[in-house]
This record gives structure tokens, sequence and C-alpha cells, in this order.
């Protein structure tokens, strides 16, 4: 079962779902839209003997507190608030995973805190290089937040396999984002410029992606493994999935994330037993 409760990181109070009470530790980062809620399925997956997940709602997502700020919402905040949640959590020695948006967060963090990290996982990462806004983007936001048209959960065809409870949980987060996140999270993606430091990553790093991946592109995906140091970085690639395999394959998400902890465990000479 997956708990929640809110901790006081810094000077926000975050929502986190806690799953299991294993030696190994698992930090889950979602992303633009997604609150902390995403990681249920995958965190469920994982042998809460051998592992603990704690999934962590950004500030302006979920239960979290909100900023007025739209500097309360980039990638570069959220790295911090990341920060002093582990810091009041007491974490030491886990392993990073971001998805999407979350996945330049844990990058951002990585690259300010090399030494604390065990690993990092990138999955399905929004690009690190950054790429351009459509012209007139930030206008037809507002625009919708005005007509009263919150954002809208969305797993396209997969919505109708996955529990009921929670796909309305999910979507009820996604809609009470507040605009100032929205602006903020799609502005701060395109000005990323952080697979140019990428090489600096001292701990393993896990790029996994989704080959029809249309939020993110393939491209990007490759693009951002090939920029980690080369005796550092492991790729894998699924076969007919999208931008989301933490919903989408959670189970296998969580094989594949519980074999790459064993293999960094064994490598750094610290498997548990």
């Amino acid at each position: 079962m997956v708990d929640t409760r809110m901790i006081q990181a810094g000077q926000v109070q975050l929502q986190c779902f806690e799953h299991g009470q294993g030696p190994e530790t698992l930090v889950l980062v979602h992303g633009y839209q997604m609150s902390g809620r995403i990681w249920k399925l995958t965190q469920e997956a994982l042998d809460p003997a051998r592992y603990r997940t704690i999934a962590i709602s950004n500030r302006g997502a979920g239960d979290s507190d909100r900023g007025a700020s739209e500097a309360d919402y980039t990638v570069e905040s959220f790295a911090r608030d990341l920060f002093h949640a582990m810091n009041a959590l007491g974490l030491e020695d886990a392993t990073l995973v971001g998805h999407s948006m979350g996945g330049a967060t844990v990058a951002r963090f990585a690259l300010d805190h090399p030494e604390l990290p065990k690993a990092v996982v990138l999955l399905n990462s929004t690009p690190l290089l950054g790429r351009p806004l459509a012209d007139g983007w930030e206008g037809q936001l507002r625009s919708q937040f005005a007509q009263g048209q919150a954002p809208r959960l969305s797993f396209d065809h997969l919505t109708s396999t996955l529990p009921e409870d929670f796909v309305a949980a999910l979507g009820a987060d996604v809609a009470r984002n507040p605009l100032e996140r929205m602006i903020a999270g799609r502005r701060s993606m395109s000005q990323l410029r952080l697979r140019e430091q990428l090489h600096r990553l001292p701990m393993p790093v896990l790029v996994v992606g989704g080959d029809l991946d249309t939020t993110v592109g393939v491209d990007n995906i490759l693009a951002d493994y090939l920029a980690l140091p080369a005796q550092q970085r492991s790729l894998h690639i699924y076969h007919g999935v999208g931008h989301s395999p933490n919903v989408q394959l959670p189970a296998d998400l969580a094989a594949l994330l519980a074999a790459f902890v064993g293999r960094v465990a064994t490598a750094t000479g610290q498997a548990r037993r």
C-alpha cells in the first residue's frame, strides 16, 4: 500500500507517496502536468521488502504548496526543493528517477550535488538541450484558463485499462494545476541547456524511453544518452511504448529499475543481502 504524508522541504510543504521499507531507496520525480501520484503503479510493482520508494509532488502539484510566482515552477526551483526534501527525509545513497520534466529536475540536482545520488534514471526525459516553443503558446494557455478549460489527464487509449481510482485521483491533481506552473514549466523546459553538462556526471545513469514517444522524441532521448560519460551510461528503449512507461508498463519498468539498482549496488561493492 502506498502511504501519503506531507514533509517540510525548506520553505514549502510537499506531498510524498511512500511504499516499502527495503534497504534500497528510490526517489521518484514526476513531470510537467502530473503529481507524485503518477508513480503509484510502479511503486506497487516493486518488492516492498527490498525497495523503499518515495514519490514527491513538486510545488503546485497535488497537495503540495503553491507559489504565486512563475519563478516557483522552474526546473531549478524543483531541484532545490528536491534537495530540501531529501534532507528532511534523511535520505542518503538513493537512486533518483525522473520522468519527463522530472528528468531535467534530477539531472539538475545531480549536476548541483554529484556526491549525493547513488545513481540516476532519466525516464522519457524532456530534451535536456531545450527546444523552441510554438508562437502564441502563452496567450493560448492563458485563454484556456480564463475560459475555465483546466488541463485534462490523457493517456490516450490506455485510460480504459488502468484502475479507475488511479485515473480519477491523478486526473483531479492535473485539473487543479495553477496557471503559473503551466506557463513557467514550459518556458523552463524550453530554456534547458543541461545536455552540454552531462559529461560531468560521475554516477551511473540509465536512460529509458519508448519508441512511440512523440512528446519527447527518440532522437532527443538518444542525444541525451550520448552526451553522458560512456563508462557510466546505460540505455533501454521500449518497443511500442509511448511517453509514460511508468503508467503503460509499470511492472516491466519496476523490473528494469530493480535490475539497474542491483547492478549499481554490485559495481560499487554495496550489494545488500
